[in-house]
């Protein structure tokens, strides 16, 4: 399939050897907060049709990224090392095609490759990052771009991690749907961090705070989260290029960073234990979920989010209404929720018993309060 050259592959600010983004160029209007809000709480607009403006971090935000990294950042590595164990176990034949889940999953994908390169050099491997987007499906144009170049059956999806498991439920909604998808095209979402037990592979279960979270474009290639305007699903997904951060940007820094710490990480002598939880995880995660709705009295689940990943995002993109810790949280973990939810002026609960770290609630966006931001 043909890509239309101003969608031409590009890398962002990645090296071109580190990632190939299949996303669509778009020049969007952005949209304050509070507007974004009332028109996805009100049905008026889908969240892929709008951006919002991003800026350069704050200083506040840098702080914590780089206690986060001194604090987590080795089990991140370790965790993206036995990925990468996996994924090499996984392969069929010499060809493996990692296709990352623009824009959390993207770094990911670039560890990856870096570790893959070194522990499995009989691979030949390839790097993608492609759009899935809640509701509307993963991009079957850059899908399809990547099949007529590698075997459908050395594909595999990457994400940053799993909450709720909105992204690996519409995978398989998605591809089980499209009559053009090869039987040996396995939907399947390999994670280093599954909180909701929805993975096919995840190399650990215990949730913790991903450096990377704390950070948004300038984290993952000067690429905004991936947007869809509404009757253009036969295109290829879009972005909005954020090259006015570029002097802000630590992508290839973080890059650098994490492979320095997997250098010292021996590989597997033998295929790493999965240790995604599994349906029974993902029905605790279920009734967590329905617990919170009751509690808040929410009909929408889209307000409620689980797990650190998901909780950090909402207060550092959305309109917190509430944050719920359990007690089991990390310290280190529970302080850095606490430090942003301050920020934003958000109530942090510790919960006894919660199923998960963290969970954040939206609040309800009224049509009658003012937009700013």
């Amino acid at each position: 399939m043909n890509i239309p050259l101003d969608s031409a592959p590009f890398s962002g600010s990645y090296a071109p050897d580190e990632v190939t983004f299949l996303l669509r160029r778009l020049h969007l209007e952005t949209t304050p907060l509070e507007q974004r809000e009332q028109q996805i709480q009100s049905g008026h607009s889908h969240y892929s049709e709008m951006i919002g403006p991003e800026d350069a971090p704050t200083r506040e935000r840098l702080r914590l990224f780089r206690e986060c990294l001194v604090t987590n950042g080795m089990r991140m590595a370790r965790d993206i090392a036995i990925l990468a164990d996996a994924l090499a176990a996984s392969a069929v034949g010499c060809e493996l095609t990692v296709v990352s889940i623009a824009r959390a999953g993207t770094p990911v994908g670039v560890l990856l490759l870096h570790r893959l390169r070194q522990t499995a050099p009989h691979l030949r491997l390839a790097h993608y990052s492609i759009s899935v987007i809640r509701d509307r499906g993963a991009d079957l144009v850059a899908l399809s771009w990547i099949m007529a170049r590698h075997a459908p059956n050395s594909l595999r999806f990457v994400d940053g991690w799993t909450g709720k498991g909105t992204i690996a439920r519409e995978l398989q909604r998605s591809l089980g749907s499209w009559p053009k998808a090869p039987a040996e095209l396995h939907p399947g979402l390999w994670v280093p961090l599954d909180v909701c037990g929805v993975a096919t592979f995840a190399a650990s279960s215990r949730d913790y705070l991903i450096p990377s979270t704390l950070l948004g474009g300038t984290i993952s290639g000067l690429v905004s989260r991936s947007v869809l305007p509404r009757g253009e699903d036969e295109h290829l997904h879009g972005f909005v290029s954020l090259d006015h951060l570029r002097r802000h940007d630590l992508s290839r820094w973080f890059i650098r960073t994490l492979t320095a710490m997997m250098a010292d990480i021996p590989q597997s002598t033998t295929p790493p234990l999965n240790a995604s939880g599994g349906p029974a995880r993902h029905a605790e995660a279920v009734k967590c979920l329905a617990e919170t709705l009751a509690q808040y009295g929410i009909a929408d689940a889209n307000r409620v989010k689980l797990g650190i990943g998901e909780t950090v995002r909402v207060l550092l993109r959305r309109l917190p209404q509430v944050v719920c810790l359990s007690p089991d949280t990390y310290a280190a973990d529970a302080h850095m929720i606490r430090r942003l939810a301050t920020l934003r002026a958000v109530p942090v609960e510790t919960v006894p018993g919660l199923s998960f770290d963290a969970l954040a609630v939206i609040a309800s966006a009224s049509p009658k309060t003012p937009c700013h931001e």
